[in-house]
């Protein structure tokens, strides 16, 4: 749902954006009385391509100018046609001794004002020719009568194929060959979107020199109710064909919409002719505000059902934002049918060269061609870590038991404090680790003879099955345990030894530096550090485990009394700590988890 904060602006938002654009592109230039922008690259011998129409659809249609795309862009204010007086300006900005293109979406406002500046262009000795982008099936052909079709994101297709087509081959084509190629793609383009709501619009974003709005009938619409979703919404916040409620997955979504651009049996809006063979573009589009991994998931699941219900692989796939409204919170499918539009040319143009970053799928036609299957099933095969440093294969599984036992046990009282002082995941990503390690004894799937294999299984593991922060500091200090006993097996020039109790201590210090490299948390910093630390340092120093657990649960309770600095648990409000006072202030829980760990990895080893 669209925001109901936005930001303000004293100034004019549309005049601001463009010059930002500009800022941001060294070879853009800005008429800034006329919001025209420009390629300043020599364009004389070449068909121009002149687009633009309201603000609010960005990166259309500034983002587009460049090398091998739009020469030209004329920005009117948001949803609004710029001005006859704008369009001519931009014209003439980069005029050229083979013509001009000119390139619009079908609404009202834009086809007068960017036809009249045409005519008028024309009547100065200048060659120019009107594109009209006609791509929204939403609305069929009864209803439509004489308007047409809108002109939604196949809009950007047209683009790139017209700007590439004048551009390569040494700028070879004429102005008649690209009007061509240009109408034959419209001809061939489908476009349907859905949303969740309507847009907003920003303040201070229209100033007195607003043309003529570029749609009837975008007046402020009604909000969607909380549970439906609109299909048929056009780019001006203006009303769609159908509302959907409850709100479907994105799958029966898909095939809804795909229905509407695909079923040559609704003669109404089978504009386009899709046979087997025929080579299909896709285009999905963001709209202004859907994330862009939910919008590659969408795509994904827009190409699978493409496949499996109607037998088209997209031989180009297009995905991001092109053509939006503002922060509208949806998508919209288009389908270009290259075959029936030009064949390999059309998708030799989509693939030539462009500075315009807009376009951001610039790949060559040779990549696209080689590409084939691009999922990859195995991983691959990573080399095993063996050593002659060997393990009590009796006692391994006893410590390993015991400590997942007395984690499980601990697990509720640390979601708990997890849920105050962290994202209450803690103690579900300790038992995770725990049964993944009952798992693994059962099905005995961990060497349990050779350390530095174990320490290698274990700590890939762990990482698996608990994953985040804590599973890669579980991890790092596992394998860094392994990477030590590796090392002084080599040195052993491969006699190799059994790891005791006097190794196992220094074998938990390496583990340690190995993962101090990689966290500055120490003692006192209110993490897992404060259990952990101590009890390698008492190891290490007495050689007497009962002092080690003693210390590691010393140093879990002292937390209590500590001022969090790392993790989430430094952004959480004090007061919230103030509730476990009775039993002596919130611990931290990965502290907690971990005191417990070590007490029952000792409980097992000591049988």
């Amino acid at each position: 749902m669209p925001s109901e904060k936005h930001w303000n602006y004293n100034t004019d938002i549309v005049r601001a954006s463009i010059n930002g654009v500009c800022l941001s592109n060294p070879a853009l230039k800005y008429i800034e009385s006329e919001r025209v922008v420009f390629n300043s690259k020599d364009t004389k011998n070449k068909v121009t391509i002149v687009s633009g129409g309201g603000a609010g659809h960005e990166p259309l249609h500034l983002g587009f100018v460049g090398d091998g795309l739009l020469d030209v862009a004329v920005s009117g204010s948001v949803f609004a046609s710029p001005s006859v007086k704008q369009v001519l300006a931009g014209i003439h900005s980069k005029l050229s001794n083979k013509g001009t293109v000119i390139v619009v979406k079908n609404y009202t406002g834009d086809i007068l004002h960017f036809g009249l500046a045409g005519e008028r262009a024309k009547a100065q000795g200048l060659n120019a020719e009107l594109l009209i982008v006609q791509d929204d099936v939403s609305v069929g052909r009864a209803k439509n009568g004489k308007v047409g079709r809108r002109g939604l994101a196949g809009t950007s297709l047209v683009h790139k194929i017209v700007g590439a087509k004048s551009a390569k081959d040494n700028h070879a084509a004429s102005l008649e060959d690209v009007v061509k190629l240009g109408q034959n793609v419209i001809d061939n383009l489908v476009t349907i979107g859905a949303s969740l709501d309507r847009v907003t619009i920003p303040s201070s974003s229209t100033d007195a020199s607003a043309g003529t709005k570029e749609e009837s009938d975008d007046e402020k619409l009604d909000e969607l109710a909380k549970d439906e979703v609109e299909i048929g919404m056009g780019i001006h916040n203006e009303h769609g064909i159908t509302k959907v409620k409850p709100i479907p997955t994105v799958e029966q979504l898909a095939e809804k919409l795909l229905n509407y651009l695909l079923d040559p049996n609704d003669t109404d809006r089978a504009y386009v002719k899709f046979d087997k063979n025929d080579d299909v573009v896709l285009l999905v589009n963001n709209l202004g505000a859907t994330s862009n991994l939910e919008l590659y998931a969408i795509q994904s699941i827009i190409n699978d059902k493409l496949n499996s219900v109607y037998g088209i692989k997209p031989v180009r796939t297009y995905t991001g934002s092109f053509t939006t409204s503002l922060d509208g919170p949806g998508f919209s499918i288009t389908l270009l049918n290259a075959t029936k539009a030009g064949g390999d040319e059309v998708l030799e143009c989509l693939d030539y060269p462009t500075t315009a970053p807009a376009w951001n799928a610039a790949f060559s036609s040779k990549l696209w061609a080689e590409s084939g299957n691009h999922i990859i099933k195995d991983a691959p095969e990573i080399k095993t870590v063996s050593s002659n440093v060997k393990l009590n294969a009796y006692i391994v599984p006893q410590i390993l038991k015991a400590g997942c036992e007395d984690v499980s046990k601990v697990e509720p009282k640390v979601t708990l404090y997890d849920t105050v002082a962290g994202d209450g995941d803690c103690g579900e990503t300790l038992a995770a680790g725990a049964h993944a390690i009952t798992n693994a004894l059962k099905d005995n799937s961990l060497d349990l003879t050779d350390a530095v294999k174990f320490f290698d299984e274990l700590g890939d593991l762990v990482e698996t099955a608990m994953g985040g922060t804590s599973g890669g500091l579980y991890s790092i200090f596992i394998s860094s345990m392994g990477t030590y006993l590796k090392k002084q097996d080599d040195e052993s020039n491969g006699k190799g030894f059994t790891v005791d109790e006097k190794v196992f201590a220094k074998t938990l210090e390496a583990g340690l530096h190995g993962l101090q490299k990689y966290t500055r948390a120490r003692v006192g910093d209110r993490t897992l550090m404060d259990a952990l630390i101590p009890f390698v340092t008492k190891l290490n120093e007495t050689g007497d485990f009962d002092d080690a657990v003693k210390a590691a649960n010393d140093g879990a309770e002292s937390t209590r009394k500590l001022a969090a600095k790392f993790g989430r648990a430094s952004y959480v409000d004090e007061d919230e700590f103030k509730k476990f006072d009775s039993e002596g202030g919130l611990p931290d829980p990965g502290a907690i988890g971990l005191a417990a760990l070590i007490k029952g990895f000792v409980r097992g080893y000591k049988g």
